[in-house]
């Protein structure tokens, strides 16, 4: 199936659904329109105290204790006004990943929301990261295309250090997609900003692009025949579209797994984005359609 052929399912989808999204829309419009005012508000707060300050340094009227109370205020109003519009994106992008997420990721594969950290062991099996103490997700959806299952992950992984705040291993999204196909070895591939962390032989792919961008390791010589130039292709149209800083990818057995360190988060759901213009759905969208052809590329390969 084409691009385009996705794009049309996800669109007749959402156009069948159209009324939940513009009840939404609504609810949007009516927030943002709140959220403007309030941190318009707070700022003209600020300039009024600005003024006030001008004013009493143009008539060289100093007062120990107004001085900084004005001070004060005005940190406070300019931090409000910035604070107001940040606060009220992340208590609607909350709203929108519980009501609307579930719904604009039905199409084709029927996502929906899952448990968190259920693909600890198959992360670990994976190889791409060193021992980590703890995975923690911040959202989980899981779905079925064409008899594979699919989970996608927005993850932290920790190292196991005695620290009150654990620093990071890894922060972004992971891909499990287990295929029809056992290629009976592992395969690893990892970004060259990233590093080496397997026992497994270095193996040269003889694409020029992918062994300059990527560091390529395999458990055995065997079944390597789906490392071509289509599969280099699917690989970055990944990194693409995940806006990914870094990318890791095994394929162990039958399941294979894609971790993408991101430049920006996931959802699509900001407040000053409509829902009701399809066009705003595009970017969305095509984070699933590389997963559908990956998986379509492994299974006929």
């Amino acid at each position: 199936m084409s691009e385009k052929d996705f794009k049309c399912q996800y669109y007749d989808y959402l156009n069948e659904n159209l009324e939940v999204l513009k009840q939404f829309e609504k609810y949007r419009k009516k927030l943002l329109f709140k959220t403007i005012f309030f941190s318009f508000l707070f700022f003209l707060f600020a300039l009024v105290i600005v003024w006030v300050i001008s004013f009493l340094i143009l008539k060289n009227i100093y007062n120990p204790v107004l001085f900084p109370l004005l001070l004060f205020f005005l940190y406070v109003f300019l931090l409000k006004s910035m604070s107001t519009i940040i606060l009220t994106d992340r208590q609607y992008q909350q709203k929108f990943n519980e009501e609307i997420l579930p719904l604009i990721s039905a199409p084709i594969a029927n996502f929906k929301n899952w448990p968190k950290n259920q693909n600890t062991a198959a992360i670990i099996d994976s190889k791409l990261f060193p021992n980590f103490d703890t995975q923690e997700d911040l959202s989980c959806l899981f779905g079925y295309y064409k008899g594979n299952s699919i989970t996608i992950s927005d993850t932290r992984l920790t190292l196991p250090v005695r620290a009150s705040e654990k620093p990071d291993i890894f922060k972004g999204i992971i891909i499990q997609a287990d295929v029809e196909k056992n290629i009976k070895n592992h395969v690893i591939l990892i970004s060259k900003n990233e590093s080496k962390n397997n026992k497994y032989k270095s193996f040269k792919t003889g694409i020029s692009d992918l062994d300059e961008n990527l560091y390529t390791f395999v458990k055995n010589d065997s079944n390597m025949e789906f490392i071509c130039s289509r599969f280099w292709e699917i690989l970055k149209r990944f990194a693409s579209a995940y806006c990914a800083k870094s990318l890791s990818f095994s394929y162990h057995n039958n399941t294979v797994i894609a971790a993408m360190k991101q430049r920006k988060a996931m959802p699509f759901g900001y407040l000053f984005k409509s829902l009701i213009n399809m066009k705003n759905y595009d970017e969305f969208i095509e984070k699933f359609i590389v997963i559908y052809e990956l998986v379509d590329f492994l299974s006929c390969y």
